[in-house]
Protein backbone atom coordinates (compact mmCIF):
# COMPACT_ATOMS: atom_id res chain seq x y z
CA UNK A 1 0.00 0.00 0.00
CA UNK A 2 1.44 3.40 -0.94
CA UNK A 3 1.65 6.25 1.50
CA UNK A 4 -0.82 8.21 -0.66
CA UNK A 5 -3.31 5.37 -0.63
CA UNK A 6 -2.82 4.95 3.09
CA UNK A 7 -3.53 8.63 3.72
CA UNK A 8 -6.65 8.46 1.56
CA UNK A 9 -7.95 5.36 3.30
CA UNK A 10 -11.31 6.14 4.87
CA UNK A 11 -11.50 6.42 8.62
CA UNK A 12 -13.61 3.85 10.45
CA UNK A 13 -13.45 5.51 13.80
CA UNK A 14 -17.16 6.00 14.05
CA UNK A 15 -19.07 8.54 15.97
CA UNK A 16 -17.10 11.16 17.83
CA UNK A 17 -13.76 10.29 16.22
CA UNK A 18 -13.69 13.58 14.31
CA UNK A 19 -12.93 15.33 17.61
CA UNK A 20 -9.36 14.02 17.43
CA UNK A 21 -8.89 13.25 13.75
CA UNK A 22 -9.13 15.13 10.50
CA UNK A 23 -10.99 13.55 7.66
CA UNK A 24 -8.70 11.21 5.80
CA UNK A 25 -8.75 13.34 2.65
CA UNK A 26 -7.58 16.37 4.62
CA UNK A 27 -4.76 14.56 6.41
CA UNK A 28 -1.21 15.61 5.56
CA UNK A 29 0.71 13.19 3.39
CA UNK A 30 4.07 11.78 4.39
CA UNK A 31 5.53 13.41 1.28
CA UNK A 32 4.57 16.94 2.27
CA UNK A 33 7.46 19.11 3.34
CA UNK A 34 5.61 22.19 4.49
CA UNK A 35 2.01 22.95 5.26
CA UNK A 36 -0.35 25.86 5.70
CA UNK A 37 1.22 28.97 7.11
CA UNK A 38 -0.74 28.75 10.36
CA UNK A 39 0.47 25.20 10.90
CA UNK A 40 4.07 26.21 10.39
CA UNK A 41 3.56 28.96 12.94
CA UNK A 42 2.05 26.41 15.32
CA UNK A 43 5.11 24.21 14.93
CA UNK A 44 7.41 27.14 15.66
CA UNK A 45 5.32 27.99 18.74
CA UNK A 46 5.49 24.40 20.03
CA UNK A 47 9.26 24.24 19.54
CA UNK A 48 9.76 27.63 21.18
CA UNK A 49 7.60 26.74 24.18
CA UNK A 50 9.32 23.40 24.80
CA UNK A 51 12.76 24.95 24.32
CA UNK A 52 11.99 27.82 26.69
CA UNK A 53 10.65 25.56 29.46
CA UNK A 54 13.54 23.10 29.07
CA UNK A 55 16.12 25.90 29.27
CA UNK A 56 14.43 27.37 32.34
CA UNK A 57 14.80 24.01 34.10
CA UNK A 58 18.56 23.81 33.48
CA UNK A 59 20.45 23.95 36.78
CA UNK A 60 24.15 24.50 37.62
CA UNK A 61 24.33 21.35 39.74
CA UNK A 62 27.28 19.05 38.92
CA UNK A 63 27.18 16.14 36.53
CA UNK A 64 26.92 12.64 38.01
CA UNK A 65 23.44 12.56 39.49
CA UNK A 66 22.48 9.42 37.54
CA UNK A 67 25.97 7.86 37.12
CA UNK A 68 25.13 7.45 33.41
CA UNK A 69 25.41 11.19 32.84
CA UNK A 70 28.92 11.16 34.29
CA UNK A 71 29.94 8.21 32.08
CA UNK A 72 28.75 10.11 29.01
CA UNK A 73 30.77 13.11 30.17
CA UNK A 74 33.90 11.01 30.72
CA UNK A 75 33.58 9.51 27.23
CA UNK A 76 33.04 12.95 25.70
CA UNK A 77 36.17 14.22 27.44
CA UNK A 78 38.19 11.25 26.22
CA UNK A 79 37.05 11.72 22.63
CA UNK A 80 37.50 15.49 22.66
CA UNK A 81 41.00 15.31 24.14
CA UNK A 82 42.21 12.67 21.69
CA UNK A 83 42.37 9.76 24.12
CA UNK A 84 39.90 7.67 22.16
CA UNK A 85 36.65 5.98 23.13
CA UNK A 86 37.97 5.06 26.54
CA UNK A 87 36.87 5.06 30.16
CA UNK A 88 39.68 7.33 31.29
CA UNK A 89 38.26 7.46 34.80
CA UNK A 90 39.38 3.84 35.37
CA UNK A 91 42.96 2.71 35.90
CA UNK A 92 44.35 1.53 32.59
CA UNK A 93 41.74 3.54 30.62
CA UNK A 94 40.00 0.53 29.02
CA UNK A 95 37.99 0.97 25.83
CA UNK A 96 34.28 1.61 26.37
CA UNK A 97 31.81 -1.13 25.45
CA UNK A 98 28.98 -0.05 27.74
CA UNK A 99 27.33 2.75 25.77
CA UNK A 100 27.18 3.13 21.99
CA UNK A 101 29.07 6.14 20.64
CA UNK A 102 26.28 8.37 19.31
CA UNK A 103 25.63 10.66 22.25
CA UNK A 104 29.29 10.80 23.43
CA UNK A 105 30.30 11.96 19.93
CA UNK A 106 27.78 14.80 20.08
CA UNK A 107 29.04 15.83 23.52
CA UNK A 108 32.65 15.58 22.33
CA UNK A 109 31.90 18.02 19.51
CA UNK A 110 30.41 20.44 22.05
CA UNK A 111 33.43 19.89 24.32
CA UNK A 112 35.67 20.95 21.43
CA UNK A 113 33.66 24.16 21.12
CA UNK A 114 33.78 24.87 24.85
CA UNK A 115 36.56 22.82 26.50
CA UNK A 116 36.32 24.43 29.94
CA UNK A 117 35.03 21.82 32.38
CA UNK A 118 32.75 22.01 34.39
CA UNK A 119 31.42 25.15 32.68
CA UNK A 120 30.63 23.17 29.54
CA UNK A 121 28.14 20.99 31.43
CA UNK A 122 25.64 23.83 31.07
CA UNK A 123 26.22 23.74 27.31
CA UNK A 124 25.47 20.00 27.29
CA UNK A 125 22.23 20.63 29.17
CA UNK A 126 21.25 23.40 26.77
CA UNK A 127 21.86 20.99 23.88
CA UNK A 128 19.43 18.56 25.51
CA UNK A 129 16.86 21.35 25.66
CA UNK A 130 17.18 21.81 21.88
CA UNK A 131 16.90 18.06 21.36
CA UNK A 132 13.70 18.04 23.40
CA UNK A 133 12.29 20.84 21.26
CA UNK A 134 13.15 18.74 18.22
CA UNK A 135 11.35 15.79 19.79
CA UNK A 136 8.25 17.96 20.24
CA UNK A 137 8.33 18.93 16.56
CA UNK A 138 8.81 15.29 15.59
CA UNK A 139 5.89 14.24 17.77
CA UNK A 140 3.63 16.83 16.15
CA UNK A 141 4.62 15.79 12.63
CA UNK A 142 4.16 12.11 13.46
CA UNK A 143 0.71 12.75 14.95
CA UNK A 144 -0.38 14.71 11.90
CA UNK A 145 1.10 12.39 9.30
CA UNK A 146 0.52 8.91 10.65
CA UNK A 147 -2.31 9.18 13.16
CA UNK A 148 -3.98 12.04 11.31
CA UNK A 149 -4.73 13.98 14.44
CA UNK A 150 -6.14 17.46 14.01
CA UNK A 151 -3.62 20.26 14.75
CA UNK A 152 -4.88 21.05 18.28
CA UNK A 153 -4.66 17.39 19.32
CA UNK A 154 -1.28 16.92 17.69
CA UNK A 155 0.00 20.04 19.44
CA UNK A 156 -1.37 18.86 22.79
CA UNK A 157 0.28 15.46 22.35
CA UNK A 158 3.62 17.08 21.51
CA UNK A 159 3.50 19.38 24.52
CA UNK A 160 2.22 16.85 27.04
CA UNK A 161 4.64 14.22 25.77
CA UNK A 162 7.72 16.42 26.15
CA UNK A 163 7.00 18.86 28.98
CA UNK A 164 6.09 16.29 31.62
CA UNK A 165 8.10 16.66 34.81
CA UNK A 166 9.65 13.21 34.36
CA UNK A 167 10.89 14.11 30.87
CA UNK A 168 12.32 17.40 32.12
CA UNK A 169 14.08 15.47 34.88
CA UNK A 170 16.15 13.50 32.34
CA UNK A 171 16.53 16.47 29.99
CA UNK A 172 18.17 18.65 32.62
CA UNK A 173 21.02 16.19 33.11
CA UNK A 174 23.55 14.87 30.61
CA UNK A 175 21.57 11.83 29.45
CA UNK A 176 20.95 10.50 25.95
CA UNK A 177 17.14 10.30 26.11
CA UNK A 178 16.43 13.76 24.59
CA UNK A 179 18.66 13.05 21.57
CA UNK A 180 17.09 9.60 21.27
CA UNK A 181 13.61 11.12 21.23
CA UNK A 182 14.64 13.75 18.69
CA UNK A 183 15.83 10.98 16.34
CA UNK A 184 13.16 8.40 17.18
CA UNK A 185 10.12 10.17 15.71
CA UNK A 186 11.58 11.00 12.27
CA UNK A 187 13.22 7.56 12.10
CA UNK A 188 9.90 5.83 12.77
CA UNK A 189 8.16 8.15 10.31
CA UNK A 190 10.52 7.13 7.50
CA UNK A 191 10.28 3.46 8.54
CA UNK A 192 6.48 3.62 8.37
CA UNK A 193 6.70 5.11 4.90
CA UNK A 194 9.13 2.42 3.77
CA UNK A 195 6.77 -0.25 5.11
CA UNK A 196 3.87 1.35 3.22
CA UNK A 197 5.59 1.87 -0.13
CA UNK A 198 8.24 -0.82 -0.25
CA UNK A 199 10.47 1.79 -1.91
CA UNK A 200 14.05 0.53 -1.63
CA UNK A 201 15.52 4.04 -1.46
CA UNK A 202 13.23 5.00 1.40
CA UNK A 203 14.03 1.70 3.11
CA UNK A 204 17.75 2.45 2.89
CA UNK A 205 17.15 5.84 4.49
CA UNK A 206 15.05 4.17 7.19
CA UNK A 207 17.83 1.65 7.86
CA UNK A 208 20.44 4.40 8.17
CA UNK A 209 18.26 6.38 10.55
CA UNK A 210 17.38 3.36 12.68
CA UNK A 211 21.00 2.24 12.77
CA UNK A 212 22.03 5.71 13.94
CA UNK A 213 19.22 5.61 16.50
CA UNK A 214 20.61 2.38 17.95
CA UNK A 215 23.96 4.14 18.32
CA UNK A 216 22.32 6.61 20.71
CA UNK A 217 20.41 4.09 22.81
CA UNK A 218 20.81 0.38 22.18
CA UNK A 219 17.11 -0.44 22.58
CA UNK A 220 16.40 1.62 19.48
CA UNK A 221 17.49 -1.47 17.54
CA UNK A 222 14.05 -3.03 18.10
CA UNK A 223 12.54 -0.69 15.52
CA UNK A 224 14.50 -2.60 12.85
CA UNK A 225 12.81 -6.01 13.26
CA UNK A 226 9.48 -4.25 13.80
CA UNK A 227 9.79 -2.54 10.41
CA UNK A 228 11.23 -5.66 8.80
CA UNK A 229 8.31 -7.84 9.87
CA UNK A 230 5.76 -5.36 8.50
CA UNK A 231 7.66 -5.16 5.21
CA UNK A 232 7.85 -8.94 4.99
CA UNK A 233 4.15 -9.30 5.73
CA UNK A 234 3.36 -6.87 2.92
CA UNK A 235 5.70 -8.57 0.46
CA UNK A 236 8.31 -5.80 0.43
CA UNK A 237 11.23 -8.18 0.87
CA UNK A 238 13.66 -6.08 -1.20
CA UNK A 239 12.94 -3.10 0.99
CA UNK A 240 13.39 -5.23 4.10
CA UNK A 241 16.80 -6.46 2.95
CA UNK A 242 17.87 -2.96 1.96
CA UNK A 243 16.85 -1.54 5.32
CA UNK A 244 18.68 -4.31 7.19
CA UNK A 245 21.84 -3.81 5.13
CA UNK A 246 21.80 -0.05 5.74
CA UNK A 247 21.24 -0.47 9.48
CA UNK A 248 24.07 -2.99 9.67
CA UNK A 249 26.52 -0.28 8.59
CA UNK A 250 26.14 1.09 12.11
CA UNK A 251 25.32 -1.99 14.15
CA UNK A 252 27.91 -4.47 12.86
CA UNK A 253 30.98 -2.25 13.46
CA UNK A 254 29.75 -1.47 16.96
CA UNK A 255 29.23 -5.13 17.77
CA UNK A 256 32.69 -5.97 16.41
CA UNK A 257 34.12 -3.23 18.64
CA UNK A 258 32.32 -4.65 21.67
CA UNK A 259 33.54 -8.17 20.93
CA UNK A 260 37.12 -6.93 20.56
CA UNK A 261 37.23 -4.98 23.82
CA UNK A 262 34.65 -6.43 26.20
CA UNK A 263 37.28 -8.38 28.14
CA UNK A 264 39.15 -5.27 29.26
CA UNK A 265 36.89 -4.60 32.26
CA UNK A 266 37.46 -6.64 35.44
CA UNK A 267 34.55 -8.93 36.27
CA UNK A 268 33.21 -6.98 39.30
CA UNK A 269 32.91 -3.82 37.17
CA UNK A 270 31.19 -5.36 34.13
CA UNK A 271 27.70 -4.43 35.34
CA UNK A 272 28.55 -0.74 35.52
CA UNK A 273 31.15 -0.38 32.80
CA UNK A 274 31.14 -3.49 30.59
CA UNK A 275 28.94 -4.62 27.71
CA UNK A 276 25.36 -5.57 28.46
CA UNK A 277 25.40 -8.97 26.77
CA UNK A 278 27.66 -10.92 29.08
CA UNK A 279 26.18 -9.30 32.18
CA UNK A 280 22.66 -10.24 31.12
CA UNK A 281 23.57 -13.77 30.07
CA UNK A 282 25.30 -14.36 33.39
CA UNK A 283 22.19 -13.30 35.31
CA UNK A 284 19.80 -15.49 33.33
CA UNK A 285 22.20 -18.45 33.20
CA UNK A 286 22.44 -18.45 36.97
CA UNK A 287 18.78 -17.81 37.68
CA UNK A 288 16.92 -19.44 34.79
CA UNK A 289 13.14 -19.22 34.52
CA UNK A 290 12.77 -18.37 38.19
CA UNK A 291 14.98 -15.33 37.70
CA UNK A 292 12.93 -14.27 34.65
CA UNK A 293 9.71 -14.55 36.66
CA UNK A 294 11.15 -12.60 39.58
CA UNK A 295 12.47 -9.84 37.32
CA UNK A 296 9.10 -9.57 35.62
CA UNK A 297 7.31 -9.29 38.96
CA UNK A 298 9.79 -6.77 40.34
CA UNK A 299 9.60 -4.58 37.24
CA UNK A 300 5.80 -4.70 37.27
CA UNK A 301 5.81 -3.64 40.91
CA UNK A 302 8.11 -0.70 40.15
CA UNK A 303 5.93 0.41 37.25
CA UNK A 304 2.88 0.13 39.49
CA UNK A 305 4.44 2.29 42.19
CA UNK A 306 5.67 4.97 39.82
CA UNK A 307 3.14 5.13 36.99
CA UNK A 308 0.06 4.69 39.18
CA UNK A 309 1.20 7.60 41.34
CA UNK A 310 1.96 9.67 38.25
CA UNK A 311 -1.62 9.30 37.01
CA UNK A 312 -3.33 9.38 40.42
CA UNK A 313 -0.99 11.03 42.94
CA UNK A 314 -2.38 9.90 46.27
CA UNK A 315 -0.78 7.74 48.95
CA UNK A 316 -3.72 5.34 49.30
CA UNK A 317 -3.02 2.21 47.26
CA UNK A 318 -6.46 1.12 46.07
CA UNK A 319 -7.44 4.21 44.00
CA UNK A 320 -4.01 4.15 42.39
CA UNK A 321 -4.52 0.47 41.53
CA UNK A 322 -7.86 1.31 39.89
CA UNK A 323 -6.24 4.17 37.97
CA UNK A 324 -3.45 1.89 36.72
CA UNK A 325 -5.97 -0.79 35.69
CA UNK A 326 -7.97 1.82 33.75
CA UNK A 327 -4.78 3.09 32.14
CA UNK A 328 -3.83 -0.42 31.00
CA UNK A 329 -7.31 -1.06 29.61
CA UNK A 330 -7.18 2.16 27.61
CA UNK A 331 -3.69 1.37 26.29
CA UNK A 332 -4.77 -2.09 25.15
CA UNK A 333 -7.97 -0.75 23.61
CA UNK A 334 -5.98 1.79 21.62
CA UNK A 335 -3.77 -0.73 19.86
CA UNK A 336 -6.16 -1.38 16.93
CA UNK A 337 -6.27 2.23 15.76
CA UNK A 338 -2.59 2.70 16.59
CA UNK A 339 -1.59 -0.34 14.54
CA UNK A 340 -3.73 0.59 11.56
CA UNK A 341 -1.88 3.86 10.99
CA UNK A 342 1.53 3.13 12.57
CA UNK A 343 2.16 -0.63 12.70
CA UNK A 344 5.95 -0.29 12.78
CA UNK A 345 5.73 2.01 15.78
CA UNK A 346 3.40 -0.34 17.64
CA UNK A 347 5.68 -3.28 16.85
CA UNK A 348 8.65 -1.31 18.14
CA UNK A 349 6.82 -0.49 21.37
CA UNK A 350 5.84 -4.14 21.80
CA UNK A 351 9.39 -5.44 21.40
CA UNK A 352 10.77 -2.59 23.46
CA UNK A 353 8.42 -3.28 26.36
CA UNK A 354 9.07 -7.03 26.28
CA UNK A 355 12.78 -6.39 26.77
CA UNK A 356 12.16 -3.70 29.40
CA UNK A 357 9.98 -6.02 31.46
CA UNK A 358 12.64 -8.77 31.37
CA UNK A 359 15.60 -6.44 31.84
CA UNK A 360 16.99 -6.70 35.38
CA UNK A 361 16.97 -2.98 36.03
CA UNK A 362 14.54 -0.29 37.15
CA UNK A 363 12.13 0.06 34.18
CA UNK A 364 10.65 3.54 34.49
CA UNK A 365 13.47 5.41 32.79
CA UNK A 366 12.99 3.17 29.76
CA UNK A 367 9.31 4.14 29.63
CA UNK A 368 10.21 7.84 29.77
CA UNK A 369 12.65 7.42 26.87
CA UNK A 370 9.63 6.87 24.54
CA UNK A 371 7.18 9.00 26.51
CA UNK A 372 5.43 10.86 23.63
CA UNK A 373 4.47 7.57 21.94
CA UNK A 374 2.19 6.54 24.80
CA UNK A 375 -0.29 9.42 24.66
CA UNK A 376 -1.88 8.73 21.25
CA UNK A 377 -2.26 5.10 22.32
CA UNK A 378 -4.01 6.25 25.47
CA UNK A 379 -6.24 8.68 23.58
CA UNK A 380 -7.22 6.08 20.98
CA UNK A 381 -8.06 3.69 23.81
CA UNK A 382 -10.36 6.17 25.51
CA UNK A 383 -12.10 6.80 22.18
CA UNK A 384 -12.42 3.05 21.48
CA UNK A 385 -13.88 2.35 24.92
CA UNK A 386 -16.33 5.23 24.56
CA UNK A 387 -17.55 3.83 21.23
CA UNK A 388 -17.53 0.16 22.31
CA UNK A 389 -20.55 -1.79 21.12
CA UNK A 390 -22.02 -2.51 24.53
CA UNK A 391 -25.76 -3.34 24.88
CA UNK A 392 -28.05 -0.33 24.90
CA UNK A 393 -29.17 -1.00 28.46
CA UNK A 394 -25.66 -0.52 29.87
CA UNK A 395 -24.38 2.07 27.38
CA UNK A 396 -25.03 5.05 29.63
CA UNK A 397 -23.32 3.64 32.76
CA UNK A 398 -20.50 2.26 30.60
CA UNK A 399 -19.79 5.66 29.07
CA UNK A 400 -20.08 7.27 32.47
CA UNK A 401 -17.44 4.85 33.78
CA UNK A 402 -15.17 5.59 30.79
CA UNK A 403 -15.61 9.32 31.35
CA UNK A 404 -14.85 9.06 35.07
CA UNK A 405 -11.80 6.87 34.48
CA UNK A 406 -10.40 9.06 31.71
CA UNK A 407 -11.11 12.20 33.68
CA UNK A 408 -9.54 10.72 36.79
CA UNK A 409 -6.24 9.70 35.21
CA UNK A 410 -6.11 12.85 33.07
CA UNK A 411 -6.75 15.08 36.06
CA UNK A 412 -4.30 13.06 38.15
CA UNK A 413 -1.59 13.45 35.54
CA UNK A 414 -2.11 17.23 35.45
CA UNK A 415 -2.10 17.33 39.27
CA UNK A 416 1.14 15.35 39.40
CA UNK A 417 2.84 17.65 36.93
CA UNK A 418 1.49 20.71 38.67
CA UNK A 419 3.09 19.57 41.91
CA UNK A 420 6.30 18.78 40.08
CA UNK A 421 6.54 22.19 38.47
CA UNK A 422 5.69 23.95 41.72
CA UNK A 423 8.32 22.00 43.67
CA UNK A 424 10.89 21.90 40.84
CA UNK A 425 11.31 18.15 41.10
CA UNK A 426 13.85 18.14 38.25
CA UNK A 427 16.42 19.66 40.60
CA UNK A 428 16.08 17.11 43.41
CA UNK A 429 18.29 14.30 42.12
CA UNK A 430 21.03 16.67 40.98
CA UNK A 431 20.97 18.63 44.22
CA UNK A 432 21.13 15.51 46.37
CA UNK A 433 24.07 14.09 44.40
CA UNK A 434 25.93 17.39 44.53
CA UNK A 435 25.39 17.92 48.24
CA UNK A 436 26.47 14.35 48.96
CA UNK A 437 29.62 14.37 46.83
CA UNK A 438 30.99 17.87 47.38
CA UNK A 439 32.48 17.33 50.89
CA UNK A 440 34.04 14.08 49.72
CA UNK A 441 35.57 15.75 46.66
CA UNK A 442 36.99 18.52 48.88
CA UNK A 443 38.52 15.95 51.27
CA UNK A 444 40.02 13.99 48.38
CA UNK A 445 41.51 17.13 46.81
CA UNK A 446 43.16 18.10 50.12
CA UNK A 447 44.36 14.74 51.41
CA UNK A 448 45.24 12.55 48.42
CA UNK A 449 47.95 12.70 45.78
CA UNK A 450 46.91 13.55 42.19
CA UNK A 451 47.86 10.03 41.07
CA UNK A 452 45.99 8.27 43.89
CA UNK A 453 43.46 5.60 42.92
CA UNK A 454 40.22 5.59 44.89
CA UNK A 455 37.49 3.01 45.48
CA UNK A 456 34.34 5.03 46.09
CA UNK A 457 30.61 5.01 45.55
CA UNK A 458 31.01 8.37 43.77
CA UNK A 459 33.82 7.22 41.50
CA UNK A 460 32.73 9.16 38.43
CA UNK A 461 32.04 12.44 40.20
CA UNK A 462 35.34 12.28 42.05
CA UNK A 463 37.25 11.61 38.85
CA UNK A 464 35.60 14.49 37.01
CA UNK A 465 35.97 17.03 39.83
CA UNK A 466 39.30 15.98 41.37
CA UNK A 467 41.11 14.20 38.54
CA UNK A 468 41.71 11.05 40.63
CA UNK A 469 41.06 7.79 38.85
CA UNK A 470 38.49 5.78 40.75
CA UNK A 471 36.62 2.48 40.79
CA UNK A 472 33.34 1.45 42.44
CA UNK A 473 33.31 -0.05 45.94
CA UNK A 474 31.46 -3.20 44.88
CA UNK A 475 30.01 -5.04 41.95
CA UNK A 476 26.66 -4.68 40.17
CA UNK A 477 25.11 -7.96 39.04
CA UNK A 478 21.90 -8.75 37.18
CA UNK A 479 20.87 -10.94 40.09
CA UNK A 480 20.73 -7.93 42.41
CA UNK A 481 17.48 -6.95 40.73
CA UNK A 482 15.73 -9.63 42.77
CA UNK A 483 18.20 -10.36 45.59
CA UNK A 484 20.77 -8.08 47.23
CA UNK A 485 24.34 -9.25 47.56
CA UNK A 486 25.16 -11.10 50.75
CA UNK A 487 27.94 -9.71 52.92
CA UNK A 488 30.19 -12.53 51.78
CA UNK A 489 29.50 -11.75 48.09
CA UNK A 490 30.14 -8.06 48.64
CA UNK A 491 33.41 -8.81 50.45
CA UNK A 492 34.55 -11.13 47.65
CA UNK A 493 33.82 -8.44 45.05
CA UNK A 494 35.74 -5.82 47.03
CA UNK A 495 38.73 -8.12 47.40
CA UNK A 496 38.75 -8.72 43.63
CA UNK A 497 38.56 -4.98 42.99
CA UNK A 498 41.46 -4.44 45.40
CA UNK A 499 43.55 -7.15 43.72
CA UNK A 500 42.87 -5.84 40.21
CA UNK A 501 43.06 -2.06 40.63
CA UNK A 502 45.03 -1.55 43.87
CA UNK A 503 43.11 1.51 45.15
CA UNK A 504 44.74 3.42 47.98
CA UNK A 505 41.50 4.62 49.60
CA UNK A 506 38.12 2.95 50.23
CA UNK A 507 35.35 5.55 50.59
CA UNK A 508 31.90 4.23 51.51
CA UNK A 509 28.59 5.43 52.87
CA UNK A 510 26.21 2.54 52.24
CA UNK A 511 25.39 0.08 55.00
CA UNK A 512 26.78 -2.87 53.00
CA UNK A 513 29.96 -0.97 52.19
CA UNK A 514 30.52 -0.03 55.83
CA UNK A 515 30.03 -3.64 56.93
CA UNK A 516 32.65 -4.77 54.43
CA UNK A 517 35.01 -1.99 55.52
CA UNK A 518 34.68 -3.00 59.17
CA UNK A 519 35.40 -6.63 58.27
CA UNK A 520 38.58 -5.64 56.47
CA UNK A 521 39.59 -3.24 59.23
CA UNK A 522 39.19 -5.94 61.90
CA UNK A 523 41.38 -8.50 60.17
CA UNK A 524 44.77 -9.36 61.57
CA UNK A 525 46.70 -7.60 60.26
CA UNK A 526 44.07 -4.94 59.39
CA UNK A 527 43.66 -4.16 55.71
CA UNK A 528 41.94 -0.82 56.23
CA UNK A 529 42.18 2.03 58.72
CA UNK A 530 39.79 4.93 59.03
CA UNK A 531 41.34 8.27 58.10
CA UNK A 532 38.41 10.64 57.69
CA UNK A 533 34.69 11.23 57.43
CA UNK A 534 32.24 13.53 55.69
CA UNK A 535 28.51 13.87 56.37
CA UNK A 536 27.83 11.12 53.81
CA UNK A 537 30.82 8.77 53.85
CA UNK A 538 33.58 7.21 55.91
CA UNK A 539 37.06 7.22 54.37
CA UNK A 540 39.44 4.32 54.86
CA UNK A 541 43.02 3.92 53.70
CA UNK A 542 44.40 0.55 52.72
CA UNK A 543 47.23 -0.67 54.91
CA UNK A 544 48.12 -3.75 52.87
CA UNK A 545 48.60 -3.39 49.10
Amino acid sequence: MTAQAHAAEPSHDGDGAEMMTERAGDAPNVDTGGGPRHERLLLVAIAALVLLVAILTVTPWPVGAFQDDAIYTVLAKALATGEGFRLINLPGSPYNTHYPPGYPLVLAALWKLWPSFPDNIVLFKFANAFFLAGAAVGTYRFCRTRWRLAPPWAAATAIVGTLSVVVLLITGVVLSEPLFLALLLPSLLVAERAADDGDVRVAILAGLLLGALAMVRTLGVFAIPAAGLIMLRRGHWRAMLAMGAAASLFIVPWQLWVMAHQGEIAHPLVGKYGSYGGWLVEGYSAGGWTFARDVLVRNAQDIDRTISYMFFPVQVAWPRAIALAALLVFLLAGTKRYARNAPVTLGFLGGYMLVVMLWPFEPNRFLIAVWPLWFPLLGFGVSACWRAGVPQVVRLPWRAAVLVAAGGIGGGYLWYNGMGYHRKWWTAVQRNAGERARPTAEWVARHTAPNAILATEDDLILYLYTGRQAVPTSTFTAGERVRPLSDAEDLAAVEEIFATYQPEFFIVGSAAGLRTARTLAERVPPQLRRVGTTPAVTIFQRTVR
